[in-house]
């Protein structure tokens, strides 16, 4: 039987509050959907005493949280460089999800960081990705049923290859789907409709409710002001992996919304 995108979760940390941010958002929709979950530390190998104790004892007492909920949780300390170890254990475990978060919430800063560039341009698997609050950030509200998962597409058959994902995580959460498509003409919207049309009944036909929201503008811009509407918990979108394509919403358009999004962004990778 196939996986589920939700039935494996990798979840790395290094044990700051940054890393765990993510940890109040997926433990609701994990729960509800009974995902086994592996949690993983990585120690640089250069580090001449390499905290190993104490890494397996910090990831043991976030395990615990998730066996609270009923979860299998899987501590997993290892030392190598974090995009490799990350890999490595995805591989091994046959991990369906890598879940964790971005750099850091600094505009000075690259909030992406390194090992999340690294993951989104060769990893395989797909990858949702939390950009931690700042300060003057509005509050988040934690993940819960029957709200809203933005699908931002922009026409291409690859930008369709984000709706498996995105019908999984709505019958997990008993939410609708918002089907959004950026146009630079007004010459453009008959077709995108049509399209979008397309798409909202396979989702019907699956019991989901799916809107329709047609947009024109810059795409980076469009799709942050609909993240900003307290409805929306989630963006699924493709992005370019080491396929070479450079589509709107592919690449450049997808690391600025990982970069700025005030809602978690899954990165479905596209290639070929």
């Amino acid at each position: 039987m196939p996986k589920t995108m939700l039935e494996r979760v990798l979840i790395p940390l290094d044990g700051s509050p940054r890393a765990e941010s993510i940890l109040a958002f997926l433990r609701p929709i994990l729960c509800r959907s009974g995902s086994e979950v592996f949690l993983v530390r990585a120690l640089e190998p250069s580090s001449p005493h390499a905290p190993l104790q104490e890494a397996d004892d910090y990831l043991k007492g976030v395990a615990e949280r998730f066996q609270e909920d009923g979860l299998c949780a899987h501590p997993l300390v290892c030392v190598g460089a974090a995009h490799q170890v990350i890999e490595d254990l995805a591989a091994n475990e046959e991990v369906t999800l890598i879940a964790m978060s971005t750099h850091g919430g600094s505009p000075e800063d690259d909030p992406m960081g390194p090992v999340m560039e690294r993951m989104l341009r060769q990893s395989a698997r797909p990858l949702l990705a939390l950009r931690p609050g700042r300060a003057d950030d509005l509050p988040r509200p934690p993940l819960r049923p029957h709200r809203s998962i933005l699908v931002p597409l922009d026409g291409s058959e690859a930008s369709r290859r984000s709706i498996p994902l995105a019908l999984e995580l709505a019958e997990t959460l008993d939410a609708r789907v918002i089907l959004m498509r950026v146009i630079d003409r007004p010459t453009e919207e008959t077709e995108a409709l049509h399209a979008l049309h397309d798409v909202a009944e396979r989702l019907h036909r699956a019991g989901i409710i799916a809107e329709i929201w047609i947009e024109s503008g810059d795409p980076v811009e469009k799709i942050l002001q609909a993240c900003r509407d307290e409805d929306i918990q989630l963006v699924v979108q493709t992005t370019q992996g080491r396929s070479g394509r450079s589509d709107r919403l592919f690449g450049s358009v997808t690391r600025q919304i990982m970069k700025r999004s005030p809602v978690p962004v899954l990165a479905v990778h596209v290639r070929g």
